[in-house]
């Protein structure tokens, strides 16, 4: 509703209106503010929640028996590049680059154009048409764009069955001619081969019909091979310069051939610095988790203001659980000391690599029990050879922060729960009882933004129809005020 400031009164409608909405409005100010403060603590343990999501990862890395096959490989020569897979063997072999893997290549060198591109100063299609030999060996006849060399090459290569791709290239100043190259490297791949006595396969036919003259071999399609042995050697083959499976799990690349006599070895050993790096993660991802939570949960000081999530006995539970995994050890084995971790007097985990290195150097399959061992507890729905988080016993560390680590973000379903079971992490579920109480109060906001429109509406109209009285009044008072001089 509109109005008219003060025109009887002189009061400031509209300010006084404002003051006295100010005021109404008190108790949905108090509303908004508890969104706030809510919004600031779900921020919060959204926050807590990525540090423990990164704390899993890391965990789940050092509980997965798998992650404790992996070896390392290296090689004694730059003539290779060595790959090994999870559950390679340890152990070492020698081999000779006896040759590297060439790609059949042909080029008529007994003719040429003056263009690439001009079909009628320099045609090489002696008719409007031409043969190819396909990959399967028959031939196939195409029909160019044009006659120029350029259009000649684009319709070897838009044949998806062809034997080879096609390019022009210069041979000389002004001299360009068609060079054949197959499709892959390897023997197999060669679309010619002028010395097997079978004519159907001779590099003449590759391509029929064209004025370049003949075409001769500029490559021979030829495997790579490695030498294995010298008094009885052996060969291995393969069409490219990557020999997989030299040994189970193990890939070799060749990237150029050795001297005779110079063998190159390859030597592989459980990765003993990459389990390390696992483990510094493991513990770096537990520190920033105790960070998080510390920086979450803070008191305030002189200094410095509150944690959104001050005095949260969940996260002050869920912080000793951490820490907890560390001081109660690996069960029967004892104290993580042994590899290398332990609690500082701040509350932090610390990791001597060189430590963990000298227990691993030792004993590999004692070290990797420190992290994911664990005591199976039956149950007909409980797995008897994978980890149960929540329902096992955990001994490993990983086993143990995976857990913890679990429990606090997505959740763990025991074998005791029914079917259909949902579960849900104490994070999440802390986050859901938060955002739920955040949509009441926003209800409640919207509730009173109805509530205080319909109060401004009526005080408006109080006010206006104040200065319409007031407005009669001054009249009547003129009116009376004349009529009582007309008496004198």
């Amino acid at each position: 509703m509109a109005s008219v400031d003060g025109l009887v009164t002189g009061m400031s409608t509209t300010d006084t209106i404002n003051q006295l909405m100010q005021i109404e409005a008190a108790p949905q100010t108090a509303l908004k503010s508890k969104i706030t403060v809510q919004n600031k603590t779900v921020n919060s343990y959204q926050s807590v929640n990525t540090k423990m999501a990164a704390l899993v990862t890391a965990a789940k890395a050092l509980n997965d028996p798998g992650s404790w096959t992996t070896v390392k490989a290296t090689s004694t020569s730059d003539a290779v590049a060595v790959t090994a897979l999870a559950g390679a063997s340890p152990g070492s072999f020698s081999f000779e680059v006896a040759s590297l893997a060439a790609t059949h290549t042909a080029t008529f060198t007994g003719g040429s154009v003056s263009s690439a591109s001009d079909a009628t100063l320099a045609p090489v299609v002696t008719g409007t048409t031409f043969d190819i030999r396909l990959a399967d060996g028959t031939t196939k006849t195409l029909t160019p764009k044009d006659r120029s060399l350029n259009s000649v090459a684009a319709a070897i290569n838009g044949e998806a069955n062809s034997a080879f791709k096609a390019a022009a290239v210069q041979i000389a100043p002004g001299q360009y001619t068609l060079q054949l190259t197959a499709k892959t490297s390897g023997k197999a791949a060669a679309f010619s081969d002028d010395t097997d006595g079978v004519t159907t396969n001779d590099l003449s036919g590759a391509v029929t019909g064209l004025n370049l003259g003949a075409a001769t071999l500029t490559t021979q399609g030829a495997d790579a091979q490695l030498k294995v042995g010298t008094t009885n050697p052996y060969y291995i083959s393969s069409a490219t310069n990557t020999f997989a499976d030299v040994q189970p799990g193990v890939t070799v690349t060749a990237t150029k051939t050795t001297a005779p006599g110079a063998p190159v070895t390859i030597n592989l050993a459980a990765d003993a610095d990459g389990f390390a790096t696992k483990v510094q993660a493991l513990v770096d991802s537990a520190n920033a988790a105790l960070t998080e939570i510390a920086n979450q949960t803070k008191g305030k000081t002189d200094t410095t203001s509150a944690g959104a999530l001050a005095g949260d006995s969940e996260m002050r539970k869920l912080s000793q659980d951490i820490l907890s995994a560390v001081s109660g050890g690996a069960g029967s084995m004892g104290s993580f000391k042994s590899v290398g971790i332990a609690l500082d007097r701040y509350g932090k985990l610390t990791f001597d690599k060189d430590a963990f290195s000298k227990a691993y150097t030792a004993d590999p399959a004692k070290t990797e029990a420190y992290f994911d061992s664990y005591t199976n507890v039956t149950h007909v729905n409980a797995s008897a050879t994978k980890f149960d988080p929540g329902w096992d016993k955990a001994d490993g560390l990983a086993a143990k922060l995976q857990t913890v680590g679990l429990q606090a973000t997505e959740g763990v379903k025991l074998p005791t729960d029914p079917p259909g079971t949902v579960v849900q992490g104490l994070l999440p579920g802390l986050i859901k009882r938060r955002n739920d109480t955040i949509k009441s109060l926003n209800d409640q906001v919207s509730a009173w933004d109805v509530r205080l429109d319909l109060r401004k509406t009526a005080l408006q109209k109080q006010f206006s129809d104040l200065e319409v009285a007031m407005g009669k009044m001054q009249q009547q008072s003129s009116w009376l005020a004349g009529q009582l001089a007309g008496l004198g």
